[in-house]
């Protein structure tokens, strides 16, 4: 695949040193874009090409003629803007220190409002959601989200489970109405509607940034170097680098993901596939979406840590041949030419393999090998799998084995968030100890469901190709508890408690899918009313017990008040619950 490059329409230096992901661009005067961003510990520049900078707190910079400075008593922690005071059409600089939140007129040189914030600063947005029609000052800190008006007032406050990374604005529900998509350090998305949780999406990192695309699709970043995209709470795709996200911008018809190592990438918004790349000479500190220019479209603004800014226009599919005489190929149709090369590529290698075995076996014949077929495989092998509880290692066991003589080589093992060192895990056994059977580990840290991909090389011992058999099984939310056969006395004093009315077969449905078990949960007889399950946790060996009363009262005993609140809205979701009043009782372990 050929990846087209482009060269920016503008560029400039701000011969200042940028803080990363500390930039924002602001129209001061309503008019003219300025670029500001946090210079160091406690300063702020702005660069305004065109005017829109009065004077006042902001000095003229003497390392460049364009920008001004703007020095704080504060370390600088975000930077935002956006047009928080009514009857105005000027952006307020908004400006997060680690334990405070200022608002700053800078046309006017005059202060909005000086807020502290007892949970920490750690993004700052202007917009608004909700009833809240009026722009907000959006604060994201260590385990809350907070919205302040114009006179720094606070409308707005809920907790949030982990650090704050990311805040936008988004109509997840298609209702007209902007909710609040929340990424925070636990890899979690949510999705805040007023001041209720309406979704919870889960990930394999610290969520770093989000991006909306359209009316329906919204990007995502983490720490792990996953980008991708969401279309209506479903994924369409994700793509995964050595370096950290920066940030996502939707820019023309492509996704540009600009990474921490200075490299921009505009992806193709359906696949993720890459159309064309830039360097920049060093690290990144911020891309946005901006008129920079004044011209009446928006440019992709990528800015440097050591101050350069550089600008591009948004992707155009180039023309090819002449435009005028031969038509260019739909995408549909040069997505059917990808996959018919790569099938022939395929096609191909096979082939080769198939010749080579069978050169192998007429030029040597042994005793073992005179019954053997050309292929050196039995037409009959399958790769069969299972997945056991291991409670001496305190992990899954997931068994990989073929159902004749044939060995298995070597087994690659893709499921994300699994393992330490990344998401593959790669087994291959010394030659003395090759087996039909082969044993890899998984120890899933959270409760998520997770897709486990397993390629697996089969072939004889003394083959010298394999071939190539692929499996994949999905691990329930659960499947780190084993069941028990029977009750442990010591209950312990925390549990949750609340009441459905709900059939006992139903729960025993939802059991079935969320936990892995060596035999589906089933009742006794048609009269059963009751269900009292308990289980071990492999992580810690601590036990958990869910008992399901006759008159729909259900208790989940366990010291876990994350993993009560995940069963209560595993539980929730499959039976379709809007609302459930649950009653936590918590007593300390001392």
């Amino acid at each position: 695949m050929q990846i087209s490059t482009v060269q920016p329409v503008f560029k400039l230096e701000l011969n200042h040193k940028v803080t990363p992901s500390v930039v924002t661009i602001a129209k001061y005067d309503g008019t003219h874009p300025c670029l500001t961003a946090a210079a160091g510990y406690d300063k702020i520049i702005i660069h305004h090409p065109h005017g829109g900078v009065g004077t006042g707190r902001a000095q003229r910079s003497q390392a460049h003629g364009e920008v001004s400075e703007l020095n704080l008593s504060q370390a600088i922690i975000a930077l935002a803007c956006g047009p928080l005071k009514p009857d105005t059409n000027r952006d307020m600089l908004l400006i997060g220190s680690p334990t405070q939140i200022l608002a700053y007129d800078v046309h006017d040189n005059t202060d909005l409002f000086f807020k502290e914030a007892p949970d920490g600063v750690n993004v700052i947005i202007a917009g608004s959601f909700g009833k809240y029609t009026e722009t907000l000052a959006i604060i994201g800190g260590n385990s809350s989200v907070q919205a302040i008006d114009w006179e720094g007032n606070e409308v707005f406050w809920n907790v949030i489970s982990g650090k704050v990374c990311a805040i936008i604005t988004f109509d997840f529900d298609k209702d007209g109405e902007n909710e609040l998509l929340i990424g925070s350090d636990d890899s979690f998305i949510r999705v805040l509607k007023n001041n209720q949780f309406i979704a919870e999406i889960s990930e394999t990192g610290p969520i770093l940034c989000l991006s909306p695309v359209n009316e329906v699709r919204f990007a995502y970043g983490l720490a792990n170097g996953t980008i991708g995209i969401y279309e209506e709470g479903i994924r369409l795709w994700r793509v995964k680098s050595k370096q950290n996200t920066l940030a996502l911008q939707w820019s023309g018809d492509t996704l540009a993901c600009c990474w921490s190592n200075g490299r921009v990438d505009w992806r193709e918004g359906t696949t993720g596939r890459v159309l064309r790349r830039i360097q920049m000479r060093a690290n990144a500190a911020a891309m946005l979406l901006a008129d920079y220019r004044s011209v009446g479209a928006p440019d992709l603004v990528c800015v440097s840590d050591k101050g350069e800014v550089l600008g591009y226009p948004p992707y155009q599919e180039q023309a090819g041949f002449n435009s005028v005489s031969k038509n260019l190929s739909s995408e549909e149709d040069r997505q059917v030419i990808t996959e018919l090369f790569n099938k022939k590529q395929a096609l191909m290698v096979e082939l080769q393999h198939y010749e080579a075995n069978a050169n192998a076996a007429s030029g040597h014949v042994s005793l073992d090998s005179i019954d053997r077929p050309a292929t050196a495989m039995p037409t009959n092998t399958r790769l069969q799998m299972a997945i056991v509880h291991s409670e001496d290692e305190g992990c899954l066991q997931l068994a990989i084995s073929t159902n004749n003589e044939t060995i298995v080589r070597a087994a690659l093992v893709l499921a994300e968030g699994i393992f330490e060192n990344g998401e593959t895990f790669a087994r291959h056994p010394r030659p003395s100890q090759l087996r039909s059977l082969l044993h890899v580990p998984l120890r899933p840290p959270r409760d998520v469901p997770v897709d486990v991909h397993i390629k697996a090389l089969i072939g004889y011992p003394d083959s010298e190709q394999f071939h190539i058999f692929e499996l994949t099984k999905q691990l329930p939310r659960f499947s780190m508890y084993r069941l028990l056969s029977k009750e442990v006395r010591n209950r312990g004093n925390s549990y949750v408690t609340f009441r459905i009315t709900e059939r006992v077969q139903r729960i025993c449905i939802w059991v079935n899918q969320n936990f892995l078990l060596e035999e589906e949960l089933d009742i006794e007889t048609e009269e059963t009313k009751e269900l009292h399950i308990s289980l071990l946790c492999l992580r810690d060996q601590s036990y958990l017990y869910m008992d399901f009363g006759a008159d729909g009262q259900v208790r989940f005993s366990t010291h876990d008040i994350r993993l009560a609140g995940d069963l209560i809205q595993s539980l929730a979701v499959y039976l379709n619950l809007s609302e459930l009043q649950v009653i936590l009782i918590l007593f300390s372990s001392a």
